[in-house]
């Protein structure tokens, strides 16, 4: 699935799969059949129905049809996480965000989206054309009796039938479309929707998120994340280490990250000839773990603080193994001997890390 710099919702992904299969997602209560949405105009409204009825379709249309709608509740909270208008059975293998005229997803920011606010703590799915009939008869019920509003005269009775959870709400009795009408997650706030797309590039679901299942993070998102607790550990090797390493022809810093689930590993080279520098580093989460300095060539590594000590060459380090901030100042004891003993530095690497004869190629 493609990853755009705007938000999706990754976290439904799995909850559809489960539920399409006829399983239940861990996380999940339970998954709440609300009816089915009439579409008639092809032009599909997501909105607080009661609070901003005038608001506008979503460019991308749909096929006219009678589609079901599935609310995804929560195990924690019982709060509708999920609410789906679904299209087809296939498999969504990428989302597109669903914008209304003057909206583009290519402007937002890394995690951002375009959202509809709800300030009575419903959300629904329309066509247009009821949405016009919703308006139109709610003009007419407060032309009667200005006071009234057609929550309090329609629409709690009819969610009170279903659990509180939803309505399938018909502003016009004797027209075919309908307003599904369903609890926005834990209340007032603003809500996203997207399109979720299958491989022949068809709508398979409509989906708008309350916010309630946790999203998971993308690769690229732990990847910066883990680059980001490195970083000044870096800048601060390269400043202490580095300008002596590249003095003496050595290349570098060049870092690679590994990601493994909350927690990250560093590796970063100076090299020369094969003869490299490494530091090797762990963060668990947010923080700096450890960090570890040594030598390699080849397949031979020299662990920095002890074998260089067995080589009669002061280090003035109590150790080479640095944990948590201690690592930024050890880079700078590590530096600064390195400036001052360098020669018996290195005399002391290529002793303990020889060459090793190329082995003669089998004819």
């Amino acid at each position: 699935m493609t990853s755009p710099r705007h938000a999706l919702p990754l976290a439904f992904v799995p909850l559809r799969t489960a539920h399409l299969a006829g399983k239940k997602a861990a996380g999940v209560k339970e998954v709440v059949s609300a009816g089915a949405l009439v579409i008639t105009s092809g032009k599909l409204v997501a909105c607080d129905a009661l609070m901003q009825p005038e608001r506008a379709p979503f460019l991308r249309p749909l096929p006219a049809g009678t589609y079901p709608v599935y609310l995804y509740v929560a195990r924690s909270g019982s709060a509708i996480g999920f609410a789906e208008l679904r299209l087809r059975d296939t498999a969504v293998v990428r989302f597109e965000l669903a914008t209304i005229p003057g909206q583009d997803a290519a402007t937002l920011g890394e995690r951002e989206s375009f959202v509809y606010p709800v300030g009575t703590g419903l959300g629904s799915f329309a066509d247009a054309a009821a949405i016009e009939r919703l308006r139109a008869a709610d003009a007419a019920l407060q032309a009667a009796d200005p006071r009234a509003n057609d929550y309090d005269s329609r629409l709690r009775d009819e969610l009170a039938r279903h659990g509180g959870l939803w309505t399938d709400h018909r502003p016009d009795p004797h027209a075919a479309d309908n307003v599904i009408v369903f609890r926005s997650g834990d209340g007032d706030g603003s809500y996203p929707t997207w399109f979720g797309l299958d491989d022949a590039g068809e709508v398979a679901c409509v989906v708008t998120s309350f916010r309630v299942f946790k999203e998971p993070e993308t690769p690229e998102q732990k990847l910066r994340k883990v680059a980001d607790v490195f970083a000044p550990l870096i800048a601060a090797i390269d400043r202490d280490i580095g300008a002596t390493l590249k003095a003496r022809g050595f290349a570098g810093p060049e870092a690679a990250y590994k990601v493994k689930s909350d927690e990250g590993e560093l590796k970063l080279n100076y090299a020369r000839d094969g003869l490299c520098f490494e530091v090797q580093a762990w963060s668990r989460g947010p923080y700096l773990g450890s960090a570890h300095f040594r030598w390699t060539r080849v397949r031979t590594t020299l662990d920095v603080g002890n074998e260089h000590r067995k080589a009669g060459v002061p280090l003035a380090l109590e150790s080479a193994l640095a944990v948590g901030d201690r690592a930024y100042g050890h880079s700078a004891k590590i530096g600064a001997t390195y400036a001052e003993h360098w020669d018996a530095l290195e005399r002391a690497v290529l002793h303990y890390l020889p060459v090793k004869p190329a082995r003669p190629k089998k004819n």
